[in-house]
C-alpha cells in the first residue's frame, strides 16, 4: 500500500485526531488559496457599491482522492469576521469530521449588523453539545445545492425498492396540476438545470413518503449532522428558508465523497459505524454523477460560462457539457442564455467538474467531484463552498461599468450577465492547480 494510503487507513482504525502530514500539507495549501482569492476585495451591490465592510462567510472544504476514490487527505477552512485571516479547522482523521467548530444557523439580521455579531442563542446551534468548541462560525444558506440533499433522500427510496426511477408521479402543488412524469422526470431537471419545479414535486413526494422527517437523521446516524432540511411545506413542496436549510463545507464534501465511491471505509462516525459507499447503491451512485456532470452552471468554481470576457477569472478548468451548447459556443441552460462563446474555454478544459451550484441574492455555494480528463495531469477531488456571496456582489473591476447604485438597473449580474464574484473562480482556479501540483507528486 502506498505510504499515504497506509498512514490514513492506520488513523481510520484508531481514535487519532492529528491530520496526517499529507492532509496538514493540504491545509496551508487551501489556506492560502483562500487568503490569495480577494475576498475582501468584492463590492456589495446593497451598499451602494462599496467594498464589503468585513471578510465574507467562506467555509471550504477539500478531500483529496486517490485513482479509486480513497480519502488521502482533508482539509476545511473557514473565513469570516472571527477570521479575517483564515482558521485552518482541526479534523479527525477517524471521522473525516471535526467536533471543533459551533455551527450556528444563518442569521442575515446578524451578518448585516442588525443583531450583535457574537449574540446568536444556543437554541441557533446546527448540532447541539458544541457550546464549548474553540470555533464558531454561522453557516450561510446553500441556496440550490441543497437540492443534492433531496435527490439522495430521493436515490434512498429507490434503493429500498419503494419506487423506481421509471415510478410516475403527479404533482399536485396545493390544488394545482403540474403534471405527471416518471421519477428520473423530476430528477433529471432538478439537478442539471436546477429547476425550482421539480425540486417542490420532489420535496412533496418526500413528505408523502414520509422520509423527509427522516431525512435529517439519517444524514445525522451518517456522521454529516449540520446536513438539514426543515421547515419544507407538505403541501407545496416549497418553503426554503435561510435559517431552516442547512449545510456545511466539510459534511458536503463527505457526502460527494459517497456519492462518488471508492472500495473500503471512506469514514467512521463518531459513534464508530463504518460508512462505505454501499450507502448508495452504484446504480444510484452512478445516476447521481451522470446527473452532476451535466449540471449545466458552470459558473462559481469555475467560470466558463462567461468564457471570453474581461472581467472573469480562469476556474476550475471544466467544460459546459455539450446538451447545453449552440452551434456558436453560446450556452442555454434552462431559460437563461448565457451569450459568450465558450469554445476556447471548453477546449482547455483538463477536468470534469461534477457538481451543483446554488445562487440567491445572499448566498453562493458551489460543490462536487473533480477527476482529470483523459491524458491531463492527474488529480481527483472533491471540493465543496459555501458562503453568504450572492448576487448581490460584484468585483472592484466593474466598478465603472455600470452604476450598480442605481437599482433601476437591476443587480450587477442583470447588468454583466457575471452572477457571482470571481473570487470564487480564482479560489477554485488556486484550489485546482495544487490538486495538480500534488497529483503530479508520486504518493
Amino acid at each position: 500500500m502506498r505510504p499515504a494510503l497506509l498512514c490514513l487507513a492506520l488513523l481510520l482504525c484508531t481514535a487519532a485526531v492529528a491530520a496526517p502530514p499529507r492532509s496538514r500539507a493540504l491545509e496551508t495549501e487551501l489556506l492560502n488559496a483562500v487568503r490569495e482569492a480577494g475576498f475582501d476585495q468584492v463590492r456589495d451591490w446593497r451598499h451602494k457599491g462599496e467594498r464589503i465592510t468585513h471578510p465574507p462567510n467562506v467555509d471550504v472544504a477539500v478531500i483529496e482522492l486517490d485513482a479509486e476514490g480513497r480519502p488521502v487527505a482533508v482539509a476545511n477552512v473557514l473565513l469570516s469576521r472571527d477570521y479575517p485571516k483564515g482558521q485552518t479547522v482541526p479534523i479527525d482523521a477517524r471521522t473525516l469530521g471535526t467536533q471543533s467548530v459551533r455551527f450556528t444557523r444563518w442569521d442575515l439580521e446578524r451578518w448585516d449588523g442588525q443583531k450583535g455579531w457574537a449574540e446568536a442563542p444556543a437554541g441557533d446551534d446546527l448540532v447541539p453539545g458544541r457550546e464549548k468548541a474553540p470555533l464558531r462560525f454561522m453557516a450561510p444558506y446553500p441556496a440550490s445545492l441543497f437540492k443534492i440533499l433531496i435527490a439522495y433522500g430521493v436515490m434512498k427510496l429507490v434503493d429500498r425498492g419503494e419506487l423506481t426511477l421509471d415510478t410516475p408521479y403527479r404533482f399536485l402543488r396545493d390544488t394545482v396540476d403540474k403534471g405527471e412524469r416518471p421519477l428520473r422526470g423530476w430528477l433529471e431537471p432538478m439537478i442539471v438545470e436546477s429547476d425550482n419545479g421539480a425540486t417542490e414535486a420532489l420535496v412533496k413526494l418526500l413528505h408523502e413518503r414520509g422520509a423527509m422527517e427522516k431525512l435529517n437523521a439519517e444524514y445525522a446516524a451518517l456522521g454529516l449532522g449540520t446536513l438539514q432540511v426543515n421547515g419544507t411545506s407538505p403541501v407545496t413542496g416549497r418553503n426554503w428558508q435561510p435559517g431552516s436549510i442547512h449545510m456545511t463545507a466539510l459534511d458536503t464534501a463527505r457526502l460527494f465523497l459517497l456519492i462518488n465511491g471508492g472500495p473500503g471505509v471512506l469514514w467512521r462516525t463518531k459513534e464508530g459505524r463504518a460508512v462505505t459507499a454501499a450507502e448508495l447503491s452504484e446504480p444510484a451512485r452512478n445516476f447521481l454523477k451522470k446527473l452532476l456532470a451535466e449540471q449545466g452552471y458552470a459558473e462559481g468554481l469555475s467560470s466558463t460560462l462567461v468564457c471570453g470576457d474581461a472581467n472573469a477569472r480562469r476556474g476550475i478548468p471544466t467544460a459546459v457539457p455539450a446538451r447545453w451548447l449552440a452551434e456558436d459556443g453560446t450556452a442555454t441552460v434552462g431559460v437563461t442564455a448565457f451569450k459568450r462563446d465558450t469554445r476556447p474555454c471548453n477546449a482547455a478544459a483538463e477536468v470534469e467538474f461534477l457538481h451543483k451550484t446554488g445562487q440567491t441574492e445572499n448566498y453562493g455555494s458551489d460543490a462536487g467531484i473533480v477527476r482529470a480528463l483523459p491524458g491531463k495531469a492527474p488529480r481527483h477531488y472533491v471540493i465543496a463552498f459555501l458562503s453568504n456571496l450572492g448576487y448581490r456582489y460584484y468585483d472592484e473591476g466593474l466598478a465603472g461599468t455600470a452604476d450598480f447604485a442605481d437599482e433601476e438597473n437591476g443587480f450587477p449580474g442583470t447588468v454583466t450577465a457575471i452572477g457571482f464574484t470571481q473570487s470564487i473562480a480564482e479560489l477554485g482556479r488556486r484550489v485546482d492547480d495544487a490538486m495538480k501540483q500534488r497529483g503530479a507528486v508520486k504518493r
